[in-house]
């Protein structure tokens, strides 16, 4: 997966329509975290996802929104250990920025820019090591 031509192209298109911002989405389980399958989470970070997201939340112009079909209970503390570790995390499941427009509706599904999740492709083994350098601060 390419995700530095996908971000290129955000960037780009924002540039071109004026918007400030980038919202990614990003999935938790066999994306941020490996899955533990157990009621216990282990919270145990794939290679570079926590430097890279870090990277990713100091930039004002990133919206990071957790992706995930956890119950709320879960997905708050999930969240909580985020921000501990240096995550700005900006909303879970949903884009209140992005209202609903004449052409589109936003109501059923968020807007976002790009999706990092194993179910779109992402390779979490391999794949944070190139979002790392994309965002890597000087």
């Amino acid at each position: 997966m390419n995700l530095v031509n996908a971000f290129s192209a955000a960037y780009k298109r924002a540039a071109k329509k004026g918007w400030d911002r980038i919202y990614v989405l990003v999935d938790i389980h066999g994306t941020i975290f490996r899955p533990s399958y157990e009621r216990i989470e282990t919270y145990e970070y794939y290679p570079l996802a926590l430097d890279t997201l870090r990277n990713m939340s100091r930039r004002e112009e990133i919206r990071i929104i957790l992706w995930s079909s956890s119950y709320t209970d879960q997905l708050m503390k999930y969240k909580e250990r985020l921000e501990v570790d240096g995550i700005k995390v900006d909303w879970i499941n949903e884009n209140p920025e992005v209202q609903n427009t004449e052409l589109q509706c936003f109501s059923d599904k968020l807007y976002f820019n790009i999706g990092i999740d194993d179910k779109f492709g992402f390779d979490p083994e391999v794949d944070w090591e190139e979002v790392y350098d994309f965002f890597k601060l000087p």
